[in-house]
């Protein structure tokens, strides 16, 4: 009786490891099921306009894949968070040009890309870096990033350090492997699977996991060919009154290090970086991208607990003049004469406004 007891819940307990292991394969919202970052890569690379449709796209994997592919020599190439991944070809002056940028990029990231650009042995003239608080405040610089990634980030730092270093092997697919049955068990993975439902209000997709931008998908956030991102139209059609209110919401304690200075650690490491860069003969050029004016008035209202921004400013200054650095921008809006109208939101620039401020040519 016992052993028919235990048969019958084994029988009922698998049609519910169905339903969570299919739910969460199927719904995939975060693409660890269908990573197509490397078709978007390709398409990318290969000149075309290529965009997520569905969950959340691996912004870092498909840079990965976009240095891996790239040619081997380059005139220019920007690094940075979402700030910069506006910058374009038109905007720098040369076609032979790439944008690396990628959300919230911070300094384990900027390591490990700067790294695969040289394991991949990618030549490059010139680097437009755009420095924002991710680097500096330790909150975000040891965030934890792509496994993919973390190999090349502790290869640079070895270098950087004079140490001897054995440039990372292709991690195999075991990792990948065992990240998917982890997530396809995963009742968190679930409740995030049950999220995207309701926010796409429907079990089924309504849209491909990727594609080539055309007539009918234009208005999606997509990348184009030269790696820089173009963001869907719901954005593009902000107003002034959209990027006061998100300014106002804005949660400047956790983006503006409230209370916290500059990390010396990453300071120390940002100086070998930029010197090492200096020594290769490649150009450095840093560009601080400001905060729309009433973002910028609430952190200055308060700039007895919000003195960060300041200090990477003075500091990014002090290396410029140290190393004859070009630096376009500023966090202080008023020093570049930049209004709330010129932003999609309380931190990005409307990249159709990036050349009447911005000097980004060589």
């Amino acid at each position: 009786m016992k052993g028919n007891m235990r048969w019958l819940r084994l029988l009922l307990f698998i049609p519910l490891l169905v339903v969570l292991c299919g739910t969460n394969y199927y719904e995939d919202p975060a693409n660890i099921f269908h990573d197509y970052s490397k078709d978007i890569a390709n398409a990318v690379l290969n000149g075309e306009e290529a965009y997520f449709g569905s969950g959340n796209g691996d912004e870092r994997n498909v840079k990965m894949h976009m240095i891996k592919g790239m040619p081997k020599q380059v005139d220019c190439i920007t690094l940075g968070p979402s700030l910069s991944m506006g910058i374009r070809k038109q905007n720098v002056g040369t076609e032979s040009y790439y944008n690396l940028s990628a959300s919230g990029l911070n300094f384990n990231e900027f390591m490990a890309d700067i790294a695969l650009l040289e394991v991949n042995n990618i030549k490059y003239d010139r680097v437009i870096y755009c420095v924002d608080s991710y680097f500096f405040d330790e909150t975000f610089a040891t965030r934890k990033i792509n496994a993919a990634l973390e190999p090349y980030t502790e290869y640079m730092m070895k270098i950087l350090d004079g140490e001897e270093a054995a440039a990372p092997e292709e991690s195999g697919g075991m990792e990948v492997i065992k990240t998917q049955l982890e997530q396809a068990f995963s009742i968190t993975y679930l409740q995030s699977s049950f999220d995207f439902i309701r926010s796409n209000e429907s079990i089924l997709l309504k849209e491909k996991r990727w594609g080539i931008i055309d007539e009918t998908t234009k208005d999606l956030a997509h990348y184009v060919s030269d790696g820089s991102w173009v963001y869907a139209i719901d954005i593009r059609d902000n107003t002034v009154e959209d990027v006061i209110n998100h300014a106002n919401s804005y949660n400047i304690e956790r983006q503006f290090a409230y209370d916290r200075h500059l990390s010396e650690y990453y300071k120390d490491y940002f100086r070998k970086l930029i010197q090492y860069l200096l020594d290769k003969g490649i150009s450095v050029e840093f560009y601080l991208c400001p905060l729309c004016p009433t973002l910028w008035e609430r952190v200055e209202a308060d700039s007895s607990h919000y003195f960060m921004l300041n200090e990477i400013e003075n500091f990014v200054k002090e290396m410029a003049d140290d190393y004859s650095i070009k630096i376009t921008g500023s966090y202080n809006p008023y020093n570049v004469g930049i209004t709330d109208a010129d932003f999609w939101d309380s931190r990005h620039v409307r990249h159709d406004r990036l050349d009447s401020f911005f000097d980004f040519k060589e």
